[in-house]
């Protein structure tokens, strides 16, 4: 497996070794190399603090997830950790295509949400460039209450053909964001949905009018949805959270994307350091650089 699975082989053995930190806040900020300790997903990060300061206090928009830290704390460390991760998926575009990219973990409850949602705000940070976030998650859908969405047609309604296209693309209070929820699939299947003919012109249709549309998928080892969605994607990006993914869980859902020929473009590894004294993060964002690894294993070089 290459350097994934070192990476994944010493997040589980530090996350067996690691004392349980079940009391006190934050326990320290992510560091790209080292990531040790056991991280809980918080509901809303923290922002970045110094030895005795005071939380920073945000304007909330009413309704608005605290989660999407790029529009509530535009200076913090966290942000700034997923422009870097936008820098390197411009770097390896330099031409500007138009890239469809799906996010994806092995297990529920990694956290791949909340990364949809803040990679697509980062990327609509330049104005240039035409963003959409796509909530392709049938049956746990979360990005419409994150984003304070009333409910209306989305992408369920347009692959059975119950809506037309322009019907589901919303504004978002973020700008430069547009959004598709994901509707109701009412007695249809995920998969009858996930291969209508209608799906093929839709997802190509979202690639021709947008320079970057990220969706939210289901978990890999759980249902075979990215399996298909994959097959409309330049390639897929998945989530996986430092001392909590199980490694076998993540080799499997590796697999099970080559096995459907779906392009890996990286790894993001989510998690928190061991205590270092001080406050740090809520989350924490390392990118593992992995483009195109496992086509070049493929074709044997």
């Amino acid at each position: 497996m290459g350097r994934i699975a070192d990476a994944l082989k010493r997040a589980e053995r530090e996350r067996r070794q690691a004392p349980d930190f079940s009391s006190g806040a934050a326990r320290g900020a992510l560091t790209n190399q080292t990531p040790v300790g056991r991280a809980k997903t918080p509901e809303t990060p923290f922002a970045a603090l110094e030895d005795g300061a005071c939380e920073e206090k945000v304007a909330l928009v009413e309704g608005l997830s605290e989660s999407l830290v790029p529009f509530f704390d535009r200076s913090s460390l966290v942000t700034e950790q997923y422009r870097s991760l936008r820098t390197r998926l411009l770097s390896q575009n330099p031409n500007y295509e138009h890239r469809t990219i799906a996010i994806t973990s092995a297990v529920p409850r990694e956290g791949k949400s909340v990364t949809t949602l803040n990679l697509a705000a980062v990327l609509a940070e330049i104005r240039h460039i035409k963003v959409l976030v796509v909530d392709g998650d049938f049956r746990r859908g979360s990005l419409a209450t994150m984003l304070n969405q009333t409910r209306a047609p989305g992408l369920a309604e347009a692959l059975c053909g119950s809506a037309n296209y322009s019907e589901v693309i919303r504004d978002t209070p973020i700008p430069n964001l547009k959004f598709v929820q994901a509707g109701e699939t009412k007695s249809r299947s995920a998969a009858e949905l996930w291969t209508a003919a209608s799906a093929s012109p839709i997802f190509q249709r979202m690639r021709n009018d947008f320079h970057y549309t990220i969706i939210d998928t289901p978990p890999a080892t759980t249902v075979t949805d990215v399996g298909i969605i994959g097959q409309f994607c330049s390639g897929v990006i998945m989530v996986i959270r430092l001392h909590g993914t199980d490694e076998l869980a993540s080799k499997r859902a590796v697999r099970l994307l080559q096995v459907n020929n779906i392009a890996i473009l990286g790894c993001l590894l989510i998690g928190r350091d061991t205590p270092s004294g001080r406050y740090g993060y809520g989350y924490g964002y390392s990118y593992y650089h992995y483009y195109n690894y496992y086509n070049r294993k493929r074709e044997g070089e």
